[in-house]
C-alpha cells in the first residue's frame, strides 16, 4: 500500500538544502535562470552587445557633412545575442527506508537527504566541470612538479582572464588533489579566507585566494590522474537545476518504504573567454 503522510515538498526542500551544502562547482556558477526548471525544457537568454562609448565633447550630431556640433549624442539601436540552456539532463534516485512515514514524523531524514543530496551533487559537479573544461581551449599543457611551476600557472591563467577583458571579481578555480599536492608546497603564496575576507569558516574544498581567484580542491574535474585546474568567471556558465519528481511508495517484497525521484539539470556557457583550463603533460 502506498505511503499516506508522504510529503514531497519536505523531501525535496531538504534535498536541495543538502545538496549545495555538498556541492562545490554548482555553488560557483550562475544559477539565477534556475526558476521553474523542467526536463525538456529550454531557457532562452538574451545576452546585451556591447555599449559604444562615444566623444561627447566632439559631439555625434552634424550641422553639416562631417561636421559635428560639440556636446551632442544620438542613440544606437541594441544588439543583443540569443543563446538556449536546454534542461536535458535526467538522473534519478530510488532506495528503501525501514519506515518513510516514522522517519518522517521524527525528523529524522538527515541520513536519507544527505546520502541523496551527496549523490546529485557529485554527479552535477562532474557534470559542470567537463563542460567547462571544454568550452574555450585550453592552455598548452606543461610540466607541473613544484610549487612554483603550480603558482605560475594560475599566473598564467590570470593572465588569460585579463587579456580577455573578464572582470576582476568573482574569479574562482577548481583543481584536483594532483595540482593541489604540488601547489601547496607554494602555501605561503596562498591566502587562507573565505570569500567574506574572514579566516573563520572556511567552505569544504577552499583552499584560499591566489592572484584574485580563489580556489577549489574536487575530484570531480573530468582528469584525476594528472595536475589539473579549470578557472572561471561566475557568471560565465549557468546552471539550472530541480528536482523534478519525489514520491513514496510501499515496497511489494519487504517491510520497507520506497522513495524514488528525478533530478533534472542543465548548463551552458554563455561567455566562453571567462574560462580557462589546463592540463598538466
Amino acid at each position: 500500500m502506498a505511503l499516506t503522510n508522504f510529503i514531497p515538498i519536505v523531501w525535496n526542500s531538504q534535498m536541495l538544502l543538502d545538496f549545495r551544502q555538498a556541492a562545490i562547482a554548482a555553488n560557483l556558477v550562475n544559477r539565477q535562470y534556475e526558476g521553474d526548471a523542467r526536463s525538456g525544457n529550454t531557457v532562452r537568454v538574451n545576452t546585451a552587445g556591447a555599449i559604444a562609448i562615444k566623444d561627447y565633447k566632439t559631439g555625434l550630431l552634424e550641422s553639416a557633412p562631417g561636421v559635428f556640433i560639440p556636446r551632442t549624442t544620438k542613440p544606437d539601436a541594441i544588439t543583443s545575442t540569443k543563446a538556449d540552456l536546454l534542461i536535458d539532463q535526467e538522473k534519478s534516485f530510488d532506495f528503501l527506508v525501514d519506515d518513510i512515514d516514522r522517519a518522517q514524523a521524527a525528523g529524522s531524514l538527515g541520513e536519507y537527504t544527505q546520502s541523496a543530496a551527496e549523490g546529485m551533487a557529485e554527479d552535477a559537479d562532474k557534470f559542470i566541470l567537463a563542460g567547462l573544461s571544454t568550452t574555450n581551449a585550453h592552455l598548452t599543457a606543461a610540466a607541473i612538479t613544484t610549487g612554483d611551476q603550480a603558482f605560475d600557472k594560475i599566473g598564467d591563467i590570470k593572465k588569460a582572464l585579463d587579456k580577455a577583458k573578464v572582470p576582476t571579481s568573482n574569479r574562482v578555480a577548481v583543481i584536483n588533489a594532483e595540482y593541489a599536492s604540488v601547489l601547496l608546497k607554494a602555501s605561503s603564496r596562498l591566502t587562507s579566507v573565505d570569500q567574506s575576507g574572514s579566516p573563520a569558516g572556511l567552505r569544504d574544498g577552499y583552499i584560499g585566494r591566489l592572484l584574485g581567484i580563489d580556489i577549489y580542491q574536487s575530484e570531480n574535474t573530468p582528469n584525476v590522474a594528472k595536475p589539473q585546474v579549470i578557472a572561471w568567471y561566475k557568471p560565465a556558465f549557468s546552471f539550472v537545476s530541480q528536482i523534478e519528481k519525489t514520491e513514496g511508495l510501499r515496497h511489494d517484497d519487504s517491510f520497507s518504504d520506497r522513495l524514488r525521484g528525478l533530478h533534472v539539470y542543465g548548463a551552458k556557457a554563455f561567455r566562453p573567454t571567462g574560462i580557462v583550463a589546463f592540463t598538466a603533460s
